[in-house]
Order: C-alpha cells, then structure tokens, then sequence
C-alpha cells in the first residue's frame, strides 16, 4: 500500500508526467468510443434495395399498323404553313390559298388569296423582289417606302359581336382630328396588315377588300375603311396638293392636317371642303363617282418626311374605287381636249408592268412616269 502511494505521490509531484497521462487516457476514450460507434454501423446497416423495372409490353401489330394511318392521317389534314413568296418579274404563277389566322371563336378562317397576274377579282401582280404576294389594296408583306394599311369594320365590334354605339361618321370624326387609329380600338381591326404604294384602285365589287386583307369569312362588304399611314418625301421638294375622286370615301392628311376629301361628300365626317366646285371629268366607270376635287396645297421640303394619311372606304355596299393624282404648283402640265390637266398617279415606287396595265385599263389619260414620294 505504501508503494502505491509512493508512486501515485511521485506522480502527483510529477505535472508534466500528470498532463502526458491524462492525455493518453482521452485519446484512448475518444478512439474507443468512435470505433465502437463504427462496429455498430456495420453489423447494423440496412441491405441495398433492389428495383426490378419491367420492360413494357410490345405493340401488337394490329395497334402499331392502326397508330401509323393515324398519324399519316393527321399529317395530310395538316394545315400548310404560311410560306413567304417572292417573284422577281411578273408571271402567270397563281398564288394558292394560304391560311393566315384562325378564328376560334366561330371557327372562320382568316385568309389572304389572290392571283400575281389576275386583275378581274381585284388582285395584281407580284411586288419584284419583295416577298408576299399584291393585291390592289396593297402588299401582304412590307415594302420599302409603302403605307400601312388597315381595315376596319363598323358593323361589329373587336370581339366580332355587336356592332359598338358609334359608327365611321361618328368615330372617323374623332380620328380625322388626331389620326390616331386608337380611335377604332373598339371596331374590328383586320389581323392582317396591307402595304400600298399607290391609291389608283379600279371600280370593283366592294368585297374585294375584305378578301384582299383576308376576312371576308368575318367582314361583310359594306361599312369598312381602310387605313394607311407612313411617311412621304419628295426628292426636289416644292408645293403639291392632291386631286382626286372616290367611291365612296378618299381622305388624305399631310402632317396632321387634312388636304383632300373626295368621293361622296355625306360620308366625309369632317369640316374640309374644296375651295371650288368640282369640275373635271372622273373616269368613265360610273355614272355615279363624283368629279376630281382639287385638294389645298402644302409645301414639301426636299427629301424631309412628312406624315400621310390615306383613307378609302365603302359605306352602303356594291361598287368601290379610287383615283388619287398628285399636282405640282408651277409644273407645265398637258390638258385633254375638255381642259383638263393630266396629272400624275400619286405613287411611292415605280409601277410594275402589271400595275400600269392595270391602271391604263379605264382609257382615262394620266401619267404613269411622275416622281415616287417614297420615303427610302
């Protein structure tokens, strides 16, 4: 007992010894205890599960032969999608039917068709290197230097349901003040958008123009304007004013202003009115359209844009033209043997060869070959 003591008493004479001890004994603390946490994982560890996947059942013959006419089926009822055309001369391709937009409210199609060489139903020719396909009421694509054209319905509403309190005299009022389409956000707006380089339209059936923008499936013939607006510029500048007549609407704004209303005066919704009476001589299609009214002149500066506006449109139903001239003040015009100027065709690009058949088909004298106001 004393030579227990003896030693512990060293020891606890001994600090050094006493801290590498105590040392000693925690490690051999700590290992145990980890390894002894370890040995109880292994021997308790959970067995691995194994997932079977069963391979699924092949197609019998009869389905798979059943699911492959379906889908052949589904390819050859496949709408065609909408293709870009481009004609870098007149020719006598026909433009097939191609679908624009669908209606899913009554299942009609919206759809712009026409003919690069057939002119009787209203269509003209290809636009050189532009694509889509013309139609006279313009491009169904955009061209260089070409207004923007909309049209809009009266008889009915944007959702294509009751036609709204106002119509064209009432609403065609609050947009000649301003020019802002927004005026018509409660109409039916066409989806498609038309680009016109020219408003020298022919006396035609007044459907034409629905089916020209592609919702004559959702646009009777009557109660529709259509709409365009850009810029335009003269290269050399100097005064001009527009002279022209309609059937039943032609408006035009320069800059906010308005600068001409010819056609039927019952349908011009504004104040303008022609300084002097009409008295020129339209073309010979009707006994109905009105005589050239001579617009106010205006200044352009050369090369500088200003802002057009080109309204035409069909109120009652039946027929629609438009004729719309430009005239230069001081320019040496000749005269038919009745007195009156031959003016130039307002125009904003050269004339294609089927444009200018088009255009000379009434035998009304007028020059094709005037200066372009598109602004390029």
């Amino acid at each position: 007992m004393q030579s227990n003591d003896s030693i512990f008493q060293k020891v606890l004479n001994r600090p050094l010894l006493l801290i590498v001890l105590g040392s000693i004994s925690l490690h051999l603390i700590i290992a145990l205890g980890i390894g002894s946490w370890k040995i109880y994982n292994i021997f308790t560890e959970d067995e691995a599960e194994i997932q079977v996947y069963h391979q699924p059942a092949a197609i019998q013959p009869k389905y798979r032969e059943y699911k492959l006419k379906t889908m052949r089926s589904q390819r050859s009822t496949a709408i065609t999608p909408q293709v870009p055309i481009a004609l870098d001369q007149t020719s006598d391709i026909n433009i097939p039917l191609i679908k624009i937009a669908k209606n899913t409210k009554n299942n009609s199609d919206i759809t712009a068709r026409g003919s690069t060489n057939n002119t009787s139903d209203g269509f003209g020719n290809g636009m050189g290197n532009s694509s889509g396909f013309s139609t006279l009421f313009g491009n169904t694509s955009p061209l260089i230097g070409s207004l923007e054209g909309t049209l809009i319905d009266f008889k009915q509403d944007r959702f294509k349901e009751s036609p709204p309190n106002k119509g064209w005299m009432e609403s065609g009022k609050d947009f000649l003040r301003n020019f802002d389409l927004r005026e018509f956000r409660k109409f039916f707006n066409s989806p498609q958008k038309l680009y016109a380089t020219h408003f020298y339209i022919p006396m035609m059936s007044a459907e034409v123009a629905p089916r020209s923008y592609g919702v004559e499936n959702l646009v009777a013939p009557s109660h529709w304007v259509a709409i365009y607006q850009g810029k335009f510029r003269s290269e050399h500048g100097g005064v001009f004013r527009f002279v022209g007549t309609a059937d039943d609407i032609l408006i035009v704004g320069v800059d906010g202003k308005i600068v001409l209303s010819a056609g039927f005066p019952q349908y011009n919704p504004s104040k303008w009115r022609p300084k002097k009476d009409p008295q020129h001589e339209p073309p010979a299609v009707s006994e109905y359209l009105p005589k050239l009214t001579e617009g106010d002149w205006f200044k352009l500066t050369p090369n500088s844009p200003m802002d057009i506006t080109v309204v035409v449109g069909e109120i009652p139903g039946g027929d629609f033209a438009s004729y719309l001239f430009i005239e230069e003040r001081g320019a040496d015009y000749k005269t038919t043997k009745q007195g009156r100027p031959i003016l130039p065709v307002f125009k904003l690009k050269d004339f294609s060869r089927a444009e200018q058949k088009t255009i000379q088909a009434d035998y009304y004298e007028k020059q094709l070959d005037g200066s372009n106001f598109g602004f390029y």
